[in-house]
């Protein structure tokens, strides 16, 4: 099978099954998804707004240390980061774990050939391993974030103090003047997508080691460049070019409805009513387009990883024999 028959074969494998949106969206809202749809109905801080709300604590803490307040904000913010991690990785892995067994359990992708699935026996074992292998791949990432944060906030306080051009966004001024900053941390993070999702499908289907799994993530990718960087790239595109448009044409609605809230008179109720309909139609069709194309995202993964490695099949990288029949001869 051709790597685009994969990408195909994959869209007809979700297509029909409307749980896989649900299941798929749910795991794109928690690995970070949420905050793109929140930004319609969010209004960002303005520079002053941003000086008014940390200038004070900054400023006592550059002039007196790091007081318990200080200290305290810090800790929250650490905490609920690591939750973020730990709870989300957990829904995400669980999320994943399904789809990718449900679209290696599909016949028409498998072309009739026997599945080696392995066995369920510790549940919470392989999910704590996907979080695992997800979070390892995504170290570059971290570091990526550690330099390009220092460039990002350097640039940021010189167009609050010097700005370059006062006409343009301050956001458009920053990525201006620390471009490197920011393409690494989106190579990192595209990095990290592409092994993790390597990583948890040798992981679900061939119930791997962790250590196994994120070296043969790596070396996948090595091996296969052009196959593994596609088969990211093209679901993100699509996601990119058609949920951007929703988001905003839903940031646009939800601005009519903050200035019909804001000017209140009797004949303003029926056309904030029916703009609020608009805006939850909006809404509502861009988290139905992120779940199946979320959802296409990961059974593409699937397919690609089915097509290269030859899983059905002999492949050097699964266990000798099929699952299957070792289970009915009594072997495991």
């Amino acid at each position: 099978m051709s790597w685009g028959a994969a990408m195909v074969a994959a869209l007809l494998v979700i297509l029909p099954r409307p749980a896989t949106w649900i299941v798929a969206l749910a795991a794109f809202l928690v690995r970070g998804g949420l905050l793109l749809f929140l930004v319609p109905i969010i209004v960002l801080p303005s520079p002053v707004g941003l000086a008014n709300i940390f200038g004070p604590t900054l400023t006592a803490f550059w002039l007196g240390g790091v007081s318990f307040g200080f200290a305290a904000v810090v800790t929250l913010i650490f905490a609920a980061f690591f939750g973020w991690l730990v709870l989300g990785g957990w829904v995400a892995a669980t999320t994943e774990r399904d789809l990718i067994e449900l679209v290696a359990a599909d016949e028409e992708l498998r072309g009739g050939r026997p599945l080696r699935i392995p066995p369920r026996d510790r549940p919470s074992s392989r999910l704590w391993r996907i979080v695992i292998v997800r979070l390892a791949s995504h170290v570059p990432l971290a570091i990526a974030l550690g330099y390009g944060s220092l460039r990002v906030v350097q640039a940021t306080y010189r167009e609050l103090t010097l700005p370059s051009d006062v006409a343009t966004p301050i956001a458009w001024r920053v990525i201006a003047a620390a471009p490197d900053a920011i393409l690494a941390i989106v190579a990192a993070w595209s990095l990290g997508e592409i092994v993790g999702s390597l990583g948890a499908r040798r992981l679900v289907l061939w119930g791997q080691s962790i250590d196994a799994a994120y070296v043969g993530a790596w070396a996948d990718l090595l091996r296969r460049p052009l196959g593994t960087v596609a088969t990211f790239v093209l679901p993100t595109v699509v996601l990119a070019v058609v949920g951007g448009p929703v988001l905003l044409a839903a940031g646009v609605v939800w601005e009519r409805v903050g200035v019909g809230l804001a000017t209140p008179a009797p004949e303003n109720v029926v056309p904030v009513v029916l703009t609020m309909l608009v805006f939850v139609a909006i809404w509502s069709a861009g988290l139905l387009l992120a779940g199946v194309l979320a959802a296409w995202r990961s059974a593409a993964w699937t397919a690609e990883v089915l097509r290269a490695r030859g899983t059905f099949g002999a492949s050097r990288d699964s266990p000798p024999g099929d699952w299957n029949d070792r289970r009915a001869s009594g072997s495991v």
